[in-house]
């Protein structure tokens, strides 16, 4: 399906779930709002031949309770060292290859690595492991799209009792994020990081959209337009003093899903035009062949590359590099990003 049947197809269900609105500006495209937009996304036939071309590969590292990632797979057998919430951020995206796929074995599988996280929630809604704010950011953000999706998919009747468990947990651990004693620190913590601006942004305002609290909505507004004003000249998004494409994409990958689900008018506008200039640059670092230009990079692949919570070196998200190209080339029209989207999988493993 090119993206101009794609757009049309879209557009319909949009149409048809919920009652026409009128443009916010003739360059911004109204047809994927909602859930129901972002599950029209993630089920497109480009995710399905990239992100979910092959979904049991997306949590191979999954313990039989659920446990994800070595860190806490250690961290479950012995209950000693540290562990991380963000971890079992994953399984967010096996529950999207999941519905994408048609597999509810798979569904079942991404709940329960995100059950486990749920598992180790305290009663205040905190989750008590280094590093706090900004992994809690991360799980918060993932369940939360995990359930979105879910409700707005076809799968939404055989998920309800899931989805009503975790609705309140999710609300607890986004009330705990907004809790001013936290977010102080947390704020210190992201100030060197755009993308982690959307990242929160993502996860308070679609807690709101789910929980039907405006208050979230509210909070998470204020994270977006920090960092729109943090957007240099030339259109990328700082990390640490500089530019960092990996970064850069994952940001823009939170930006894109902000925009369809929760902003609306003039924030919706303003974030168009942030992302505009934001893709142009980001488009600037893909080569013809579909690698991705690292020089300059602040944080992965570049003089110095960040190590993960595992230890491990950092290396470019590729995967986000191509989910925001083609989350733009859908929002603005434009089928080059499209291309350079398909070019940017081709070379991902």
């Amino acid at each position: 399906m090119n993206l101009l049947r794609y757009s049309i197809y879209i557009a319909c269900i949009a149409a048809i779930l919920a009652p026409a609105s009128p443009a916010l500006a003739p360059s911004v495209d109204s047809a994927l709002e909602g859930a129901a937009g972002d599950l029209a996304f993630e089920t497109s036939n480009f995710m399905l031949s990239s992100a979910y071309r092959d979904v049991p590969h997306l949590y191979p590292d999954s313990a039989p309770d659920g446990a994800y990632g070595p860190v806490n797979r250690a961290w479950d057998a012995r209950h000693k060292g540290e562990w991380y919430i963000e971890e079992q951020r994953f399984g967010g995206d096996v529950v999207a290859g999941g519905i994408a796929t048609n597999d509810p074995d798979a569904i079942d599988r991404g709940l329960l690595i995100l059950n486990w996280g749920f598992a180790q929630q305290k009663p205040d809604g905190a989750f008590d492991c280094p590093d706090k704010f900004h992994s809690t950011s991360f799980f918060v953000e993932a369940a939360a799209h995990a359930l979105l999706l879910l409700e707005a998919s076809k799968y939404s009747a055989r998920y309800s009792q899931t989805i009503a468990d975790m609705k309140p947990k999710l609300h607890s651990a986004a009330l705990w994020i907004t809790d001013p004693r936290n977010e102080e620190r947390g704020k210190k913590g992201n100030r060197p990081y755009t993308h982690r601006r959307y990242l929160v942004a993502a996860a308070l305002g679609e807690v709101g959209v789910l929980t039907g609290d405006p208050s979230l909505v509210q909070a998470s507004e204020a994270y977006a337009r920090d960092g729109i004003a943090l957007q240099s000249p030339t259109g990328y998004n700082p990390e640490r003093g500089g530019w960092d494409i990996s970064y850069h994409a994952k940001g823009m990958a939170f930006a894109c899903r902000y925009y369809t689900i929760v902003a609306h008018g003039e924030l919706k506008q303003a974030l168009y035009k942030m992302m505009e200039k934001a893709m142009q640059w980001e488009a600037s670092r893909v080569n013809d062949d579909g690698t991705i230009n690292t020089q300059g990079n602040t944080r992965v692949g570049g003089k110095k590359t960040e190590t993960s919570r595992s230890g491990k070196p950092k290396t470019v998200e590729t995967r986000q590099v191509y989910r925001s190209l083609y989350y733009w080339s859908v929002i603005s029209g434009d089928a080059s990003y499209e291309k350079l989207a398909e070019k940017v999988a081709r070379k991902t493993p």
